[in-house]
């Protein structure tokens, strides 16, 4: 418990699956219909579609290792007192959805599969903590649909002398992945990962509550990100702009100033982790209870294979 970043190793020479579980099983609910219900009536789709997804990761990739992510605080205060706009809109969570939390974290102590969580943190955060941590050869696959998380990304230093890190997103579930390393996000956003926070913060991201600089959209922040080092720089060339970007510009600089507070993944929080001893007879009980035979089978099939 409450293990510090730069003491967690994923492993000598590993190949490591952090599934941003929290974002997955909102995929699962909505992918699935909610019809899905135990014995008793509770619904427990997006439980069988985490669970069936993370019997398919193994069987396509073969890892490891695979730690299941959880968001301990999907809006936390540093953030929001950053910018009180950040995921403001977002709508409560819908019938049938928090109560599923529960029990795939029941399931996954009983699989014996480590989760962790960054209390008052979101899972991108324990997820940086994680990957940046990672040991020098180790391959660690990020599998998420959260677009945040390619600023993490990093191709492994050729004489495996340090980590590689890409993200695996999320297409359709995780039967269609587009994988990112270095050169996809190159070739997609036309940044090189380590400059995808700027291009965040000029472009925003809707989904998040964050708007962007007025009139700047993903092609003019690719290029304003290719042309300057940084954003101080950029805004200190204001002037070299056109006069509405510069204007947009100038008025956007409390903005970017707390976009910095905001956009960056934390890789430097505390992390709670939970590893539990693998336990069948509850794993069998658990899935008997919720209907959960056939996923619970299949994962526990790909784990023991």
């Amino acid at each position: 418990m409450g293990q510090r970043a730069r003491r967690y190793r994923v492993g000598t020479m590993a190949h490591t699956l952090l599934l941003d579980t929290s974002s997955l099983t909102y995929r699962a609910f909505f992918a699935l219909p909610s019809s899905i219900t135990d014995g008793a009536g509770r619904p427990v789709n997006a439980v069988r579609g985490v669970l069936d997804m993370h019997a398919r990761l193994i069987v396509d990739h073969a890892p490891d290792t695979c730690v299941h992510v959880f968001d301990a605080d999907w809006r936390p205060d540093p953030r929001v007192a950053a910018y009180p706009g950040y995921k403001s809109q977002r709508p409560d969570d819908p019938e049938g959805l928090g109560e599923q939390f529960p029990l795939l974290r029941r399931v996954l102590d009983a699989l014996g599969l480590p989760r962790v969580e960054a209390p008052g943190w979101e899972a991108d955060d324990a997820i940086g903590v994680i990957a940046t941590g990672a040991g020098a050869g180790d391959r660690v696959d990020i599998v998420t649909g959260d677009r945040d998380l390619l600023q993490l990304v990093r191709d492994g230093d050729a004489d495996g002398s340090g980590p590689g890190v890409r993200v695996l997103y999320t297409v359709k579930g995780v039967s269609d992945l587009a994988v990112f390393d270095e050169a996809a996000v190159r070739a997609k956003y036309g940044v090189p990962p380590d400059r995808y926070v700027d291009f965040a913060i000029l472009r925003g991201d809707p989904s998040d509550g964050l708007p962007g600089v007025k009139g700047v959209g993903e092609k003019t922040a690719r290029d304003l990100v290719r042309r300057y080092p940084d954003l101080d720089a950029l805004l200190a060339a204001a002037g070299e702009q056109t006069p509405a970007l510069a204007r947009r510009l100038r008025e956007a600089g409390g903005y970017i100033a707390a976009m910095h507070q905001v956009v960056p993944v934390r890789c430097d929080v505390d992390l709670d982790w939970v590893t539990a001893e693998r336990d069948d007879a509850a794993l069998d009980a658990l899935a008997s209870a919720h209907s959960l035979e056939g996923p619970v089978g299949r994962l526990r099939d790909a784990l023991d294979a």
